[in-house]
């Protein structure tokens, strides 16, 4: 066995289905529109391959995401990051752990928000805190917004907007 293979899982752990929803509806992969801003406030749209599985015996969904955007010299810039998303049957959330070569990491709480939504949260190592929803969510479709706030929550600013539509099988 490779470690892809332990690694990987065809379905939800049995008798838990219906908390491990929340992230399994997006099992799949999704073709993105990518909307970012910059740090100097410049927004730069690209696209990505959005790829997410079933992991740990189904009892986690993780993701792979596959940027393009346009580099500085003109040709794509492809970069890559991976969402680790465990269900906590005790907690009843999420925790979520985001990653990437660059060695950037991101942890949040993920809950249902409104209206079938998913909402999650959290905070920078300076503080600022971050919040990640999944809106418009339908079989074939969603848009991600990822928020920041520097005020304690008081104002939000948009920073990242995705929108997807799902791959046929």
């Amino acid at each position: 066995m490779t470690l892809l293979d332990e690694l990987g899982a065809d379905r939800p752990y049995p008798g838990e289905e219906k908390a491990l929803d929340l992230y399994g509806r997006l099992v799949g992969t999704w073709d993105v529109v990518d909307r970012s801003r910059r740090p100097d406030g410049e927004w730069v749209t690209g696209t990505v391959v959005w790829t997410f599985g079933w992991v740990l015996a189904g009892r986690a969904v993780q993701d792979v995401m596959w940027f393009t955007t346009p580099g500085p010299d003109g040709y794509p810039l492809r970069t890559t990051g991976s969402t680790m998303r465990l269900y906590d049957p005790a907690a009843d959330h999420w925790h979520i752990v985001w990653f990437s070569p660059q060695g950037w990491t991101k942890t949040l709480t993920g809950r249902p928000g409104d209206d079938g939504d998913i909402r999650q949260e959290g905070r920078l190592d300076d503080g600022t805190i971050v919040r990640w929803l999944f809106t418009e969510l339908t079989e074939s479709s969603f848009r991600w917004l990822g928020y920041i706030s520097t005020d304690g929550g008081e104002t939000w600013d948009l920073e990242q907007e995705m929108l997807a539509r799902r791959r046929p099988d």
